[in-house]
């Protein structure tokens, strides 16, 4: 069974689908989508925590909140 979430920091909403088989879709309130297998959902995540970390560094994780949805978000 998939999972929704809705990830958001007050200024903007990103919703998330993961699926059984751990592929990922990632969607702006624009609506546009980003469509990420399993495989690419690991390199993606491997890449965020190793190689671009300093990038990040800066950035106040507080305001993120992560809320799990029962079922996807209707736009």
């Amino acid at each position: 069974m998939p999972k929704y979430y809705k990830i958001s920091d007050g200024k903007q909403v990103l919703y998330v689908t993961v699926d059984d088989g751990g592929a990922v879709i990632i969607k702006d309130e624009a609506g546009r989508k980003v469509f990420l297998s399993k495989y690419q959902a690991k390199l993606m995540k491997f890449g965020i925590d190793n190689l671009l970390k300093d990038l990040f560094k800066d950035v106040d994780s507080k305001d993120v909140h992560v809320e799990e949805l029962k079922e996807p978000e209707k736009r």
